[in-house]
């Protein structure tokens, strides 16, 4: 048999020769001649070698062939083509990649024996140019994916347009839902770089922004974001086991035992037990259960404990109806409070459940409250949440206020707390506690989960760069000192409101590097304000982790706005130092620490502040100039010159 090591000079020089014998002599090659690596590498290493050094050394290698029965020189005919001798002078990494192309078998057998070299493949398909998906994806694959998906969301006549357009007739396939979309979600899943792409054209981010937003929330927002797994979501809730599904706190199961761990089954029984009650527990798993599971497999798990299944039925006998009057409770308590877990998608299968399960089992009663809470919530509207049993104080309006030329300098102080303390709260209290698991709004994979606390960052962070950006467009001293003092008017009636978040955004901007440098800025402050602001300072003090603000919120009351980053610092803490898991089962335990800290932002969110919009100033107060942080620093250089005199600063 040919060894088809012995000659691979000859290999490149007809790479046709090469492609008839290679099949056959695959095995032998592998076997027989272990110095294959070997005659690569020497191979490879000669690039710049001239034609007549080519010609004579595949003539030696001919005539030393052991299997060359004829030892003749001149039997090699075809001499090497100006394109071979090109592509002999590229590049070694280009020169082996073709190699590779014209022996696909040999590449195949390379990456089965070497699993590294499987990565390159994986990286050409992974990234494929333009190119290699044109081959792969011809234009009637794309038409016929594309017209499947308009015939499942319901486009039949523009599908019938592509057909007659482009002449080509619509095959249809067996899948009801659209191939594209699960496609797209196959090649997004697991993959997590993706996450940090971002569309900057797509639409405005958060309050008329263009920085872009995350490719998944764009993913999301054309329903192919990627799916979920479950713990638990393929076992019946009937046939899990009875040992080992869940950790107490005591090792003993009884009415006060915390519960530390359990499977998703174990929890769901527990919520509609027949015998156990645990309000509590009831609001901690609504509150958290998002960081587990979602709504859908929630909603299974629920459905699956109403149908008693007919081999046990025996057993739960005497409890079948106790068991689906607690489902349907929890699914009331679910309704009222977390309404939003249902829309848009879940909402049929609701009403499916209720229509076809709970009226069918002679509990219409309850299918008809259920059905009432459903219709309320859907009728339900923003404004019927505003606090109108009392009338807010007149508005402190400039007489300018319907002036083009209308600015904030010509706004009272405690008006322009209010307005922010209206803008802000409209953001804050829209914070539902979904957005505030698994750290959503710092992963760029899920922060398309939580859009309202991200627009509360966005708020805090553009007042803050506010506060800097007026000081420092201010080019002489008397003017800063004037605008300072506004500033800290401004941040003492927030606190009177007890926004401490906007206040927090206003002292985060003085304490920045471009301000908090203008040492004869604040010197020529009077003693009133500095003291005001010396105040604010030690009430926000980041000292033993906010000490002084922290005994100060808890003795605060709705309406109030807290200082939303250190409650996202601490909910980090909590889930940087437990595990999502204990023995494989969910860390409940967890969960309450969770439930702890999110009951708090909620308990703010009750009553909301009556204080009477002003459009004028809230428009101003929506589009606050902001310079970006290098060139404030730059500004702030040329206000006072490092190691200037007083007497030198333009006054």
């Amino acid at each position: 048999m040919t060894n088809l090591n012995t000659n691979p000079k000859k290999i490149l020089k007809d790479p046709d020769l090469n492609q008839k014998k290679e099949d056959s002599n695959l095995n032998s090659s592998v076997t027989q001649n272990p110095q294959l690596i070997q005659k690569e590498t020497i191979l490879n290493s000669s690039q710049k070698t001239t034609t007549t050094k080519n010609e004579k050394k595949i003539e030696i290698e001919i005539e030393n062939d052991p299997n060359n029965k004829t030892k003749e020189k001149k039997n090699y005919q075809k001499p090497i083509s100006e394109m071979d001798l090109d592509e002999i002078k590229k590049e070694k990494t280009n020169w082996f990649a073709y190699v590779m192309n014209k022996n696909p078998n040999i590449k195949t057998l390379r990456e089965q024996v070497f699993p590294l070299a499987r990565s390159e493949s994986f990286g050409r398909i992974f990234g494929a140019g333009k190119e290699q998906t044109k081959e792969n994806l011809s234009r009637d694959i794309i038409l016929q994916l594309i017209m499947q998906h308009l015939m499942a969301i319901g486009f039949r006549e523009t599908t019938k347009s592509i057909e007659k357009e482009a002449k080509i007739k619509y095959e249809p396939h067996y899948l009801r839902d659209s191939r594209l979309q699960n496609l797209i979600r196959t090649a997004v899943k697991n993959v997590d770089f993706i996450w940090d792409q971002t569309i900057n054209d797509y639409h405005n981010q958060i309050n008329e922004t263009s920085t872009g937003i995350s490719l998944v929330e764009h993913f999301h927002s054309l329903g192919i974001e990627e799916q979920e797994d479950d713990i638990d979501e393929l076992n019946s809730i009937w046939d899990d086991e009875e040992v080992n599904n869940i950790i107490y706190k005591e090792n003993k199961e009884n009415e006060n035992s915390e519960i530390i761990a359990a499977s998703l089954n174990k929890l769901v029984e527990l919520l509609t037990h027949e015998k156990k009650r645990n309000v509590l527990y009831t609001k901690t798993f609504l509150m958290t259960y998002q960081s587990f599971t979602t709504p859908r497999k929630l909603l299974a798990k629920l459905i699956q404990r109403f149908h008693i299944p007919p081999e046990k039925e025996e057993i739960y006998k005497g409890r079948k109806k106790i068991i689906r009057l607690r489902v349907c409770n929890f699914l009331r308590f679910w309704i009222t409070d977390y309404f939003e877990d249902f829309q848009p998608k879940l909402l049929p299968e609701l009403i499916d459940f209720i229509d076809n399960s709970i009226r069918t089992a002679n509990m219409i009663k309850m299918a008809n409250n259920l059905k009432e809470i459903i219709e309320r919530n859907l009728n339900e509207n923003d404004e019927s949440k505003e606090n109108t049993y009392k009338t807010p104080p007149d508005p402190k309006l400039p007489k300018n206020i319907f002036s083009p030329k209308l600015n904030l300098f010509d706004v009272d102080e405690e008006e322009i707390a209010r307005q922010l303390t209206l803008i802000e709260f409209k953001i804050y209290s829209k914070i539902k506690p979904s957005e505030l698991l698994n750290l959503a709004w710092s992963k760029p994979k899920l922060r398309h989960k939580s859009p309202n606390v991200l627009a509360l960052i966005h708020q805090f962070n553009k007042v803050s760069l506010w506060i800097v950006t007026i000081i420092v467009k201010r080019d002489k001293l008397k003017n800063r000192r004037k605008i300072l003092a506004k500033i800290i008017n401004i941040a003492t009636f927030l606190r009177k409101q007890e926004n401490f978040n906007c206040v927090m955004a206003i002292l985060s901007g003085l304490g920045s590097a471009p301000i908090s440098r203008l040492k004869y800025s604040f010197e020529d402050l009077s003693t009133k304000y500095r003291l005001d602001l010396e105040d604010l300072e030690n009430e926000l003090s980041t000292e033993n982790s906010f000490q002084n603000y922290r005994k100060k919120i808890k003795q605060s009351s709705p309406p109030c706005i807290p200082y939303f980053a250190l409650y996202l610092t601490d909910l980090t803490a909590v889930e940087d130092g437990n595990k999502d898991e204990i023995q494989g089962l969910i860390n409940f335990g967890k969960r309450k620490l969770i439930y702890d800290l999110i009951s708090e932002i909620i308990n703010f969110q009750k009553a909301s502040y009556n204080f009477q919009s002003v459009h004028q100033i809230e428009t101003l107060l929506l589009n606050l100039e902001n310079i970006d942080e290098q060139e404030a620093y730059t500004r702030s250089l040329k206000l006072e010159p490092r190691g200037a005199r007083k007497d030198e600063i333009l006054n």
